[in-house]
């Protein structure tokens, strides 16, 4: 009971989090509206399929999300390049036949495919060749489909060759299907280490913040103090000397300690130049500084860590 409400749990945040993903970049890049539920639906049918099917490659549903999610951005671009006159019923199914040819063939091979995804080995950069010829087929149709506009006028023309190019690559897939799967699994234990490692990074990280967040707020004090002391304005806004709120003093003392300087707001007194000459300089050494310490404190005989495991012992130990 306990394992199938943690699996419930979890499928329900990985179809959310693919349809969320997906449905970004479907939306972001101006698509219709058909097209983009039709890529959150065809999202979620495929996440959900590999969290029930294969129930113990949590992070490789990530990585399918992260596959599809690419493969919306890359569709939209090719659809949009060479086929944006293609009738909408062709082009919807051409989105979803890559990703049904991909499920089918998981479907129908599950077994071997469960094995690869559950043997948990990272292949070595000498395989990667091997693997990865399936992405470089499905590239050459995708350069190869630039001639299109040259090829075809008629709407209709365009979308049976549209329809074309992604039956081509869903043939590519499916032929490859076990490479697809290697690529992803390696893909997916090194999420599965760098989320191991976040764990270990995490209080560092916020106590390296707070002190940045600290070092922005006293500068941003010190702009809006040195420019109403002034009898005139210490900075130029959009080009314009006036005054300046705290909230654009916050906003230019991030704008300084990252080195962004996007210029909107500059200083124009010695007074506020020299403070944001000293912030940046203060702002490269906590940077330096606090890498150095959140990865010292990171591995786990960090002393922070200790301290961690002696209070667990501790409790464990106590009625």
């Amino acid at each position: 009971m306990h394992i199938g409400h943690y699996m419930n749990g979890r499928w329900a945040r990985t179809v959310a989090f693919t349809m969320t993903l997906v449905g970004l970049v479907a939306v972001a890049s101006d698509a219709e509206q058909g097209v983009v539920w039709v890529s959150i639906a065809t999202s979620a049918l495929a996440f959900g399929f590999f969290c029930l099917l294969f129930p113990g490659g949590g992070h490789f549903g990530i990585v399918t999300a992260n596959f599809l999610a690419i493969y919306g951005c890359m569709f939209q671009f090719f659809h949009l390049a060479n086929f944006a006159e293609a009738p909408r019923p062709l082009t919807l199914i051409s989105l979803g036949l890559p990703v049904a040819g991909f499920l089918l063939t998981c479907l129908i091979r599950r077994d071997r495919i469960a094995g690869l995804i559950h043997a948990r080995r990272i292949r070595t950069l000498s395989e990667l060749p091997n693997l990865s010829g399936w992405f470089v087929a499905t590239m050459l149709v995708g350069v190869a489909s630039f001639a299109v506009p040259y090829l075809a006028d008629d709407p209709l023309e365009k979308g049976v060759y549209l329809l074309a190019a992604m039956g081509l690559i869903t043939f590519f897939i499916v032929v490859s299907i076990r490479d697809v799967v290697l690529v992803m699994v390696d893909i997916a234990m090194v999420f599965e280490m760098v989320a191991r490692r976040i764990d270990r990074l995490l209080m560092p990280m916020v106590a390296f913040l707070t002190f940045y967040a600290l070092l922005v707020i006293i500068f941003a004090c010190l702009y809006r103090i040195a420019d109403m002391s002034m009898p005139v304005p210490q900075f130029r806004v959009d080009g314009v000397s006036e005054r300046i709120t705290f909230i654009e003093a916050l906003y230019f003392s991030v704008v300084s300690i990252t080195t962004v300087g996007y210029g909107d707001i500059s200083p124009a007194a010695p007074l506020v130049r020299a403070l944001a000459a000293i912030e940046i300089v203060c702002g490269i050494l906590m940077l330096l500084f606090g890498f150095s310490e959140v990865m010292r404190n990171a591995g786990p005989d960090s002393e922070w860590h200790q301290s961690t495991r002696r209070r667990r012992d501790s409790d464990r130990e106590s009625p």
